[in-house]
């Protein structure tokens, strides 16, 4: 194993732990909200507790992220909701921006759900939409280090078939979102005109300042990865007034009830067995 890995084991244990004593179900997987996203979820909350009452929980800062912890049922299934995320730009290093990760893996989960608020850098979207990731680019600068122990380095990797089946099931109930890929940057400023062409000429379809590292680190645990990018504005130069973080709050509202439907179907795409 990772020492890295191992680290993380040891100081997120307490957490796991105040998790395992007081969580009433066992939850099928693990859902992370992305800026405002926690106000657009499906599902009923069972549970809740505030990541304050977390021994050394990271807390964000940055609104649009509540900063609780959920059991929501979600497609008649216990899903553990980490309400919000903190970033890099935060001045929170990687090790606390996986902390939701491996607080699941060690709760037992091995299914995660990403999602994210994003700019469009495709012309193909506009805000308002929903993008499913298929592929990253990592253009924070940092990076999990995990990789390194022999078994060489590992690719990310969102999982195929559990993206197919959920696709299977849209088309069938007239649905249908595109795919595509998602860069993160660093943050927290938005990206120049000339870092989107840069992006664009790269075959980025969407730019955010999150997932990555959380994918990084499922992928070392051997979880596996579902992502979905809210389109909330166009990339910089890409409209004609200057972005802001109300602009992308405000545009949840009415990709909710979309987002609702899509993650209804992934979670019920999560076999019963791995629950």
């Amino acid at each position: 194993m990772s020492p890295w890995l191992q680290h993380q084991y040891e100081r997120w244990a307490p957490v796991a732990a105040v998790l395992r004593q007081q969580l009433p179900w066992q939850p099928a997987c693990a859902l992370i909200t992305g800026s405002g996203i926690s106000t657009a979820l499906p599902g009923e909350v069972l549970w809740e507790i505030p990541s304050a009452a977390l021994p050394g929980f990271p807390r964000p800062s940055v609104e649009g992220h509540p900063g609780v912890v959920q059991v929501r049922r979600i497609a008649a299934r216990p899903v553990l909701v980490f309400g919000g995320r903190v970033h890099l730009y935060e001045g929170y290093d990687v090790s606390e921006a996986v902390a939701p990760v491996v607080c699941a893996f060690l709760l037992g989960i091995r299914w995660l759900v990403l999602t994210n608020a994003a700019g469009a850098l495709s012309l193909l979207l506009e805000p308002g939409k929903l993008l499913v990731v298929r592929d990253v680019l990592n253009f924070s600068f940092r990076s999990v280090p995990v990789g390194l122990e022999g078994r060489g380095f590992r690719s990310l990797q969102l999982c195929a078939e559990w993206r197919h089946r959920v696709r299977e099931q849209l088309v069938r109930r007239g649905f249908c979102w595109p795919e595509g890929t998602y860069v993160a940057v660093l943050g927290p400023a938005y990206e120049t005109p000339a870092e989107v062409r840069m992006l664009q000429l790269l075959g980025a379809d969407a730019v955010g300042m999150s997932t990555v590292h959380e994918l990084q680190c499922a992928t070392a645990l051997g979880m596996r990865t579902f992502a979905v990018s809210v389109i909330t504005n166009w990339a910089a130069g890409l409209q004609q007034h200057p972005l802001n973080h109300a602009e992308v709050l405000a545009r949840l509202e009415q990709v909710a009830d979309s987002l609702r439907h899509l993650l209804h179907t992934v979670v019920a795409e999560v076999p019963c067995a791995e629950g």
